[in-house]
């Protein structure tokens, strides 16, 4: 199970979501691993909405209060919270251009 905490805590937090994208990679024929690296995304959206701290999210739910963050899901939302801070900064002035932003984001697994 502890492999799955996130696809599961997915399926806590938007059970629509997690559903929806369960069939999608079962239509499409997608092995189980494709599916699992997939639940990882809309969690850190989840995260984004409500300030970027995952761990509050799953202690507020009491079906995952039990679980540990996984060590990937927060590290995705840090890289994620980092991307769009740098984002912000390229906005309103600050010191990173687009190439830069990008090598940031695409060198994160």
């Amino acid at each position: 199970m502890r492999h799955y905490v996130h696809c599961y805590a997915l399926h806590c937090l938007d059970e629509e979501a997690s559903n929806a994208l369960r069939k999608t990679f079962k239509d499409r024929g997608e092995n189980v691993g494709a599916w699992r690296q997939a639940c990882y995304m809309p969690l850190v959206t989840i995260a984004a909405r409500q300030g970027w701290d995952i761990d509050a999210i799953f202690n507020a739910h009491p079906r995952l209060a039990i679980w540990y963050v996984p060590t990937k899901l927060r590290q995705l939302c840090h890289a994620e919270r980092n991307s769009a801070a740098a984002s912000s900064s390229v906005i309103s002035g600050g010191g990173y251009d687009k190439c830069q932003m990008m090598d940031a984001y695409t060198s994160h697994p």
